[in-house]
């Protein structure tokens, strides 16, 4: 697990972004804006300082809009799992120091306040963002942990899981035929299912672990094999084409059924269906 990239939920865009924190910490982009005519007319008037201290803090204003949203991004995702590590990167505390030297450096050479008067409208500003935004979560969260359960190597888990299901996600958007994507979009849905049933109860790690490597590792090696042949190529071989659905037929089969026993708490062994998939993706070469 020592190679385990840290799961740090990415925002696929400022749409996707969008979408999942609707407006919260949008005005941040906003309240900057009158900095920029501030600027052009210090510089117009001659002082060189008052220009540059304006168009520096509208930029590092922009920075910390930029954190925030990051920051609300990654707490969202937090919240939203039973087990989780708390934010490695403090993007809302970052941003709440950020805002109250720039708003202290602002007020002291920008608008001549006293050093004491800027510090005390510094202070304010990182109170002020701190109560209207919150700062980054610090505790991981350690659901339904009990005794014997070592919580970092379950989190350890779900990150290296929840690393291959964004890969493939990311894949199955370059996939040209829609009934292969529907199917992927099937199996990281039922994957996420297996990684809620386990957050609800951290002892199935060791019924679920090796299922979840193998087959989520077999299931983004094809994809991302199939989506690379298929961009070098204009004519996807049919040949190709069926092997494909083959191995995602076998890997949604065996998720579902997995899935099912993992709620009976069946302690099954996974050896002979993972040769299989094993031989199967050996012997079709994807």
């Amino acid at each position: 697990m020592a190679n385990v990239r840290r799961y740090d939920p990415p925002a696929q865009g400022s749409g996707s972004t969008n979408s999942k924190l609707g407006l919260r910490g949008f005005l941040l982009y906003l309240l900057p804006l009158p900095l920029l005519p501030g600027a052009l007319i210090a510089l117009a008037e001659g002082h060189v300082t008052k220009a540059l201290v304006a168009g520096g803090a509208f930029a590092v204003y922009m920075l910390i809009a930029s954190m925030t949203r990051k920051g609300l991004l990654v707490e969202r995702e937090y919240l939203k799992r039973k087990l989780a590590r708390a934010p490695r990167t403090p993007y809302k505390t970052v941003a709440a120091l950020f805002t109250g030297i720039t708003t202290g450096l602002l007020a002291w050479w920008g608008a001549d306040y006293t050093l004491i008067a800027s510090a005390l409208l510094g202070a304010s500003a990182v109170l002020g963002y701190a109560l209207s935004y919150g700062l980054d979560p610090r505790r991981d969260k350690a659901g339904n942990i009990t005794l014997g359960i070592d919580l970092q190597d379950v989190l350890e888990a779900l990150d290296a899981a929840n690393v291959r299901i964004n890969a493939l996600d990311q894949a199955k958007q370059a996939i040209r035929e829609p009934q292969y994507s529907a199917q992927l979009g099937r199996i990281t849905a039922k994957a996420r299912e297996i990684l809620g049933t386990i957050e609800d109860d951290p002892t199935r790690l060791s019924n679920a672990r090796k299922f979840l490597k193998v087959y989520l590792d077999g299931a983004q090696k094809v994809t991302e094999g199939y989506v690379k042949g298929q961009n070098s190529q204009q004519v996807m071989p049919e040949a190709l084409k069926t092997d494909f659905g083959n191995v995602l037929n076998s890997i949604e089969q065996t998720f579902d059924e997995q899935h099912t026993k993992l709620l009976e708490n069946d302690h099954f062994d996974l050896d002979v269906q993972i040769t299989v998939l094993q031989q199967q993706l050996k012997r079709e070469g994807v």
